[in-house]
Formats: C-alpha cells, sequence, structure tokens
C-alpha cells in the first residue's frame, strides 16, 4: 500500500511540472520511429526514380537520427544536421551502440550549405515551417539547391492549410519500447491569414517502470497556402518536379491540396 502510495504522489508530482518534448530525445525518437524504414525505403526509390541514385544522403534538422540509422544500416553515406546539442548526443549515442556510422554536426536550416555534395536531401515532418521567417524559409531551399549535385533532389513534406476553411487538428500516437509507453496528443490550432502561425502543442505521457511524466511543448508554424508556397517555390533556386501524398501515392497539387511530399530539384539541373 505504500508503495501505491509513494507512485502516485511521483506521478502527481510529474504531471505538475511538464517538460518540453524536444529536452527529451529518447521519448521523441521512441515517439517517431515506427515507419522510419519504410519511409527510407520510399525516398530510396524517388531516388532512384527522379535523382541520381546516389549513396550521399542530407537530412537537415535530423533530430534523434532515426533516418540516418537505418540509411547508414543500408550502406548510405548520411549527413545530418541539427540545432539542438541534446539531439544530436542522443543521435550519436545511437548510432554508435549500434556500430554504425553518419556524420553529425551542429547547423541552421537558413544557413548550412556544402556545395554540389549531395545525391538527395530530405525534409518530411513539417520541420521546414519552424522557419517563421519567409526569407530564412527562402535562404534555406536556396542552401539545398547548392548543396545537391546536379541531378539531385530535395524531398520536402509540406501541410499546406486554406484559410477560409480553419480546420483544427487532433493526432494521437501511442508507441512502445522495451517496458516504456509514451503517448503522444498533439493539438493544432489553425493560423489566421495576415500572422500565418499555425499553434502546435505537444503533450506526451509517458509510463515506465519508475512511475508516470508528462512533458510539453508549445510552438509556431509558419503556415502556406498554395499560392504562397508557389510564390516562395519561384523566388528561389528550386522548382517542384513531381508530388506524393502522404501514403507515397502520386499527386496533382491543386487548391485542396493538404499533406504532400514534394520532389524538389535545382533549376539549373534540368
Amino acid at each position: 500500500m505504500a508503495r501505491k502510495a509513494a507512485r502516485a504522489a511521483k506521478v502527481r508530482s510529474e504531471i505538475g511540472q511538464p517538460r518540453s518534448l524536444y529536452d527529451c530525445p529518447q521519448w521523441y525518437d521512441i515517439v517517431h520511429e515506427a515507419g522510419t524504414a519504410a519511409e527510407v525505403t520510399q525516398l530510396q526509390r524517388i531516388n532512384k526514380k527522379y535523382g541520381t541514385g546516389g549513396r550521399r544522403w542530407l537530412e537537415p534538422a535530423c533530430g534523434t537520427g532515426r533516418f540516418l540509422r537505418v540509411l547508414a544500416n543500408r550502406g548510405c553515406q548520411a549527413v545530418g544536421y541539427d540545432a539542438s546539442p541534446i539531439m544530436l548526443d542522443y543521435a550519436r549515442r545511437r548510432l554508435r551502440a549500434r556500430g554504425l556510422n553518419a556524420q553529425l554536426c551542429p547547423g541552421d536550416m537558413a544557413t548550412f550549405v556544402r556545395p554540389r555534395t549531395f545525391d538527395i536531401a530530405f525534409n518530411l515532418i513539417n520541420t521546414f515551417r519552424h522557419l517563421l521567417d519567409p526569407l530564412e524559409a527562402l535562404a534555406h531551399l536556396n542552401c539545398i539547391a547548392r548543396s545537391l549535385k546536379r541531378g539531385g533532389v530535395y524531398v520536402l513534406g509540406i501541410d499546406l492549410v486554406d484559410y477560409d476553411d480553419p480546420q483544427p487538428g487532433e493526432e494521437v500516437w501511442v508507441a512502445r519500447r522495451g517496458r516504456c509507453k509514451v503517448r503522444h496528443v498533439m493539438f493544432s490550432i489553425p493560423p489566421e491569414r495576415r500572422r500565418r502561425r499555425e499553434r502546435i502543442i505537444n503533450h506526451l505521457i509517458v509510463d515506465t517502470p519508475s512511475g508516470r511524466s508528462t512533458y510539453e511543448s508549445h510552438y509556431d508554424l509558419l503556415s502556406y497556402n498554395l499560392a504562397e508556397w508557389l510564390y516562395l517555390l519561384e523566388e528561389s533556386e528550386l522548382n517542384c518536379i513531381a508530388a506524393y501524398d502522404f501514403d507515397w501515392q502520386p499527386i496533382d497539387i491543386t487548391g485542396y491540396t493538404r499533406d504532400v511530399n514534394l520532389i524538389l530539384a535545382r533549376k539549373s539541373s534540368r
């Protein structure tokens, strides 16, 4: 009975002291790991169909390195960068634990460039939209364009919005690793046309043998409707050569398109 009471007190204490999801890379990694290998398989198909098919890969904002682990295991020469030292440290430890090699380095999406180095770059889960200044978003696209080899491609996942039909969103994931269970609930508050800010609220509940913890994060993403995205792309050094939905089915982009994986290539290389 005393043990149960102590555990209940720990749960209440943890819930009263929420922490940011991004300060806890182990839980972030568990939540997002499912499906990573299948995503890499799709990216490899895209690389062969539209790109060079080469082995030099770049992941901007690589986070915990879950994609890099799969790529390294498949013999690719992968490079990832991120602005978070905590995420990079976790990614390095996970790679070492599996005896895998990938290059990890600190970097900012608006400035990181390695001229004509990579066969393919990718960013699939709206991380691009963390760039809240459209000029930084443009700088990122141009940095990627300059980092691609001739014939290389950039696979960019993005959610487009309709300001005239704002829809709040809620997604729930439950993931497990060993004796740990993580429940992730993500709420999105629709953006206003003038401010172009979509508010994201994350809640994690983590159950381990030692008790329960909660983690929270609140941040904004820059929103794009189709016209805003096309304008940005027109100003950049990239163009769109194909589009897929999030189930990797080819689609045509229209005003009704929401979730889309864009295949982008250098304007000068096609």
